[in-house]
């Protein structure tokens, strides 16, 4: 007795139209989720850098006092004492007396467009 082929299935192997839009509309809200997660981080960030920015500028400046008894008004003076600045980040210095001074750094795209430290309180605002 001849073989017969095996029979075709009527319903074919795929998937709907309906099952394809789903799925793109799953990953399209994945990827929103996660462009916006990124964003954050990334602005974080930036914030982290400009704050450790002023953190070592501080301990520059002071470093810059005990050598020098005056504290610098330039960003020059203070990498002789060994300051680094971060790429992007920029520093401002103001001596607002002979015994304290302020420091601004700012940076675009970071949660908030600056950060200040003043050297009385210690605290970066």
């Amino acid at each position: 007795m001849p073989v017969q082929p095996a029979k075709a299935s009527s319903a074919q192997a795929g998937f709907t139209l309906l099952e394809l839009i789903v799925v793109v509309a799953v990953l399209g809200i994945l990827a929103a989720i996660a462009i916006q997660q990124f964003s954050l981080f990334r602005s974080r960030a930036m914030d982290t850098a400009m704050r450790s920015d002023l953190k070592n500028a501080a301990l520059a400046m002071e470093s810059y006092y005990g050598e020098f008894l005056d504290y610098p008004t330039s960003l020059n003076a203070i990498q002789l004492v060994g300051y680094r600045k971060t790429s992007g980040v920029t520093l401002t210095i103001n001596v607002t007396s002979p015994s304290s001074f302020t420091l601004t750094a700012a940076m675009p795209n970071g949660t908030q467009p600056s950060f200040s430290f003043d050297s009385t309180t210690g605290l970066i605002n």
